[in-house]
């Protein structure tokens, strides 16, 4: 365990974390020296940090890495991680970085400096999703379990999104995570080129006209238009306002999908390529979650649920074991 972010709100939550990994799901957990440090906000300065996070990497046998919780604070260590030697060890030492929100920045960074895909989870943190009396969602811990063991991924749900036809197969990479952060990224060295990938966005208490704010910022900076496929998770979105009046989450996902439509024609006046945009992929700061791999190839199906015909679903598939 290891807090390269915000510090911990309530440190009975790590302790019930620790306990259910072990007791439950069979886990020998360590904490980092500096996983229960507070400075101001943040989980130790950034000194501590920074060493938190080197030596977590270092350890010579296959670990999970898996981040307290998130918050902020990463963005602030960016200019001084060296990336290559981190994603050196990470890719040597077989470790599985795990978590979610801040750890974004974290990831990509990684990624865009060698990581492997099966280095890089994209799932539950500690805190958020284990440190309940009761433990873990089941549905949680399924999708966990698959990928630490199998380095795999099968999330299914109803799909309700834009653009998209009633048949669909798309193969690309996953790769994405918190809107915020990937935004915060962009016009950095840290963020990786994936063109023909499948992005993935969730977020927290953000209204909905910033979500469509930063939804369009990915769209006008050109990466919305070179995906194959746009996943949107659990925003946990406040409640409208007086002033929105019926403006919601899908009216906005609505009108970014109407813009990239419009982008993808240009000049020539004929739409090329449909590129869908998909809601409530069940991900983010939600219980339950599903779990992915950061930059890992995925197969995205859209079709007939085979239990109801008249009702669409979606499946994504990772599969890195092959």
């Amino acid at each position: 365990m290891f807090s390269p972010s915000g510090a911990l709100v309530d440190e009975t939550l790590l302790d019930r974390a620790c306990s259910h990994l072990s007791a439950q799901h069979g886990f020998s957990v360590t904490e980092m020296p500096e996983a229960r440090l507070r400075v101001q906000r943040f989980a130790g300065n950034e000194s501590e940090r920074i060493t938190s996070i080197e030596n977590a990497f270092a350890i010579n046998t296959p670990s999970l890495l898996m981040a307290t919780r998130g918050g902020y604070g990463l963005s602030r260590l960016l200019p001084q991680l060296n990336f290559p030697k981190l994603a050196s060890l990470l890719n040597s030492n077989a470790h599985q970085l795990c978590g979610h929100s801040d750890i974004t920045s974290l990831q990509l960074a990684l990624l865009n400096a060698g990581a492997k895909p099966f280095t890089l989870l994209h799932g539950p943190m500690a805190c958020f999703d284990f440190g309940a009396e009761q433990g873990a969602d089941p549905v949680t811990v399924e999708h966990f379990l698959r990928a630490v063991n199998k380095q795999a991924v099968d999330i299914q749900w109803p799909v309700e999104g834009f653009g998209f036809c009633k048949q669909q197969n798309i193969e690309g990479q996953v790769w994405g995570g918190n809107l915020t952060l990937l935004c915060s990224l962009l016009g950095t060295p840290w963020l990786p080129n994936i063109p023909g990938g499948i992005l993935v966005l969730e977020d927290v208490n953000e209204p909905a006209y910033k979500i469509e704010r930063m939804l369009l910022q990915l769209l006008h900076a050109g990466v919305l238009a070179t995906q194959q496929a746009i996943l949107l998770g659990n925003f946990s979105e406040p409640q409208p306002g007086i002033h929105d009046n019926g403006f919601s989450l899908r009216s906005a996902a609505e009108f970014v999908q109407s813009e990239l439509r419009n982008q993808l024609s240009g000049e020539t006046g004929t739409t090329l390529k449909q590129i869908p945009v998909l809601m409530n992929f069940p991900f983010g700061h939600c219980t339950p979650k599903a779990c992915w791999f950061q930059g890992g190839q995925g197969s995205l199906t859209i079709g007939p649920s085979t239990a109801a015909p008249s009702e669409l679903r979606a499946r994504l598939i990772q599969n890195l074991q092959q």
